[in-house]
């Protein structure tokens, strides 16, 4: 799939401006992540440095609607018939107009293995909506790497609200991880909206590929088998006041996972007022198993509410609610760590010049067999010329802030300790 240029319909100029105006200064250099398998598609050569995504959906400039049910499409959204062609050839309809697709209420049954995997694949210059009781639903399959619905190297894309309903209950094999809801990858200047991915056979939502100036707005990843949300490969990326939850089933079972692959870059990532709970494994991490190979700079996670992960992760090791390991500059700031299992805050395997301010980690509690090393509120490893200030840690089962390893250029200041565990 093609992608357009920046004055193609769905125009982005005043967003643009507000956006270079807000442009926050994320001066670190940093790359992140976790435990991550090979990416369902990529895309293009990174673009240069963009800046954190400041608004969210951006008013389509058309004011044509193709509604999915009418003739020449004709989809069902009777939850029996195959509605895959019907909705592409509506997309295709629009793809290049700055119009908008409408899928009202109903379940749209999707082949998620057609279209090389990509099952519905948006185009550039358009609005994807559904109504708040539309849901595609994937059609029972045995691939072990597929999406929903797919952007594919395009560009000035809205996709707003409805359902994307996987189907880990009826999955047809019991391998790969790589089935999501949304794909994302090689886009360039992206809005997510409303959007819920539940019960996929992998993750949620999937951005790869050198994707750029990508936001994801008030959306909610539940129930996913591998991810809530996976971040590899993008170029300024806002996520707002969405909410990453009980994903668990195959490993790393996070709420998010910032994690660049071999050879990727991650740029410029905003994460805000987000709520991660119940996850098997943790709430956020963000680190790689390729350091030299896979960069990223401008991690920021802030405002966030991280409660009640690291019930139950599959293999039974215990897991950490916030976890900054391998880069450099990653600023952890302001969050809510809240009544987690395991480990609250965890800098480790030189996670350097980490930020860890204004904090409030809560309630941590210990792991059978493992209390020595659980319950901790914010356990410090190898982290060199980190900062660990002004954060409130108190009735973790564990240790309050434990230092592991010693290191005069980690700065431990002005914290306030109560009712831990161990002194």
């Amino acid at each position: 799939m093609t992608s357009r240029s920046l004055g193609s319909p769905v125009s982005r100029g005043a967003a643009a401006a507000a956006k270079a105006a807000g442009l926050l200064s994320l001066l670190f250099a940093v790359a992140c992540g976790g435990a991550k398998k090979g990416d369902p598609a990529e895309g293009s050569t990174p673009p240069g440095p963009g800046p954190v995504p400041t608004v969210c959906t951006p008013a389509a400039t058309s004011p044509s609607v193709v509604n999915v049910r009418d003739a020449p499409y004709g989809a069902k959204g009777d939850g029996v018939a195959d509605d895959t062609a019907a909705i592409q050839r509506a997309v295709d309809a629009v793809g290049g107009t700055g119009g908008t697709v409408l899928v009202p209420d109903g379940t749209y049954l999707v082949n998620a293995v057609a279209q090389s995997s990509m099952g519905i694949r948006l185009r550039s210059s358009m609005t994807f909506r559904m109504s708040q009781g539309a849901a595609l639903k994937a059609i029972p399959n045995g691939s072990d790497n597929y999406a929903i619905l797919a952007l594919n190297r395009v560009s000035n894309v809205n996709v707003v609200g409805g359902t994307l309903l996987g189907e880990r209950s009826a999955h047809q094999s019991s391998g790969g991880e790589g089935g999501v809801g949304l794909l994302i990858t090689g886009a360039q200047h992206v809005a997510v909206e409303g959007v819920t991915a539940r019960d996929c056979w992998g993750d949620g939502f999937y951005v790869s590929g050198a994707s750029s100036d990508v936001t994801l707005c008030n959306v909610v990843s539940d129930h996913n088998r591998r991810q809530g949300l996976s971040i590899t490969s993008v170029n300024g990326m806002a996520v707002r006041h969405s909410t990453f939850k009980n994903t668990g089933g195959t490993e790393p079972e996070a709420g998010i996972d910032v994690e660049p692959n071999s050879g990727d870059n991650i740029s410029n990532v905003l994460i805000t007022g987000c709520t991660l709970t119940n996850n098997a494994g943790g709430g956020f991490q963000c680190g790689t198993p390729f350091p030299g190979s896979a960069t990223a700079t401008g991690i920021v996670f802030d405002q966030n509410t991280v409660n009640g992960n690291g019930v139950n992760p599959v293999g039974g090791k215990y897991r950490q609610a916030v976890k900054v390991t391998v880069f450099d500059g990653v600023q952890v700031t302001n969050n809510q760590v809240l009544d987690n299992i395991g480990q609250g805050i965890c800098l480790t395997d030189s996670a350097t010049r980490t930020l860890v301010k204004g904090n409030t980690v809560k309630g941590t509690q210990s792991v059978s067999g493992d209390e020595y090393w659980t319950g901790a509120g914010i356990l410090i490893s190898t982290c060199a010329g980190s900062t660990v200030t002004q954060n409130t840690v108190a009735n973790n089962a564990g240790r309050g802030i434990w230092q592991i390893v010693a290191d005069a250029t980690v700065i431990i200041s002005n914290n306030t300790e109560s009712g831990n565990g161990v002194p």
